[in-house]
């Protein structure tokens, strides 16, 4: 997917009700902080949204504490290159890859998502996270299927954003050729308001893209549909021509020293 930047009065999009609440992942600002890497589109990393999604997330994480990274650890744009390197140009889930990365294990979801090629290690952060449990169950909190729908997305966007986390969303949608397809994007900040007697709402989240061509953020307006958070760029040149670009998978990856709710 290429995405192009849409510039939207966000205020407008939410309701007069009440005064939208902009949240950030840590140390990130409109216009610092966060991570953009770009595919190449030279056959090693076209189906590679997954792997540079991670990378983003890797990179934040490890800036926010440099000085206890091993020698060795990759760090800024040798991060992605890693990753290209490492694994074949198919697709396959920044979970799986932000594990590898931690703790060195790797396990695709299925023969179809992308092979490790050999003698190429990941485990850079064990010394960090010395057990698996806390990669999974309190640095990298994860939601997909049939546990994401409007309310519980809401939540964990939210949440996760108090904590000063960032995170990577799939998404799923209807090519224009009418292929369904899904595509991973990461989140640096969301939008959201609060009213009497009512749930937070979700207005929108500021994304980067792998595939646009562009180094930046872009503001996304949600809306809810059957139960879900869905994009709402009518007039998006890309995204307008889908109807319907649903979320379906989020993951949390919180900043060091912060846990998830027991």
């Amino acid at each position: 997917m290429k995405f192009l930047p849409l510039l939207i009065s966000a205020t407008l999009l939410c309701s007069v009700s009440a005064e939208p609440i902009d949240l950030w992942a840590l140390h990130v600002t409109e216009h610092s902080g966060w991570r953009d890497y770009n595919k190449n589109f030279n056959g090693q990393d076209n189906e590679q949204c997954w792997a540079i999604a991670a990378a983003n997330l890797i990179d934040w994480w490890q800036e926010l504490r440099p000085d206890q990274l091993p020698p060795e650890t990759p760090r800024g744009t040798e991060i992605l290159r890693h990753f290209t390197h490492s694994f074949t140009n198919a697709g396959s889930d920044p979970d799986e890859a932000i594990y590898w990365w931690f703790n060195g294990v790797y396990k695709p979801g299925s023969p179809d998502c992308a092979a490790l090629r050999p003698n190429c290690p990941g485990g850079f952060l064990k010394n960090l996270l010395p057990k698996d449990r806390e990669i999974k169950g309190t640095l990298l909190i994860s939601m997909r299927g049939e546990q994401v729908n409007a309310a519980s997305a809401t939540t964990a966007l939210i949440e996760g954003a108090k904590k000063g986390a960032a995170f990577w969303v799939g998404v799923s949608y209807i090519s224009p050729k009418g292929r369904p397809a899904m595509h991973s994007l990461n989140v640096w900040g969301i939008r959201y308001e609060t009213s009497e007697n009512a749930p937070p709402r979700l207005c929108g989240i500021r994304i980067a893209d792998s595939d646009d061509h562009l180094h930046g953020m872009t503001y996304i307006p949600l809306k809810v549909d059957q139960n879900m958070l869905i994009f709402d760029c009518p007039q998006h040149p890309l995204y307008g021509k889908m109807p319907r670009i649903e979320l379906d998978t989020i993951t949390t990856l919180l900043p060091p020293g912060q846990q998830a709710d027991k």
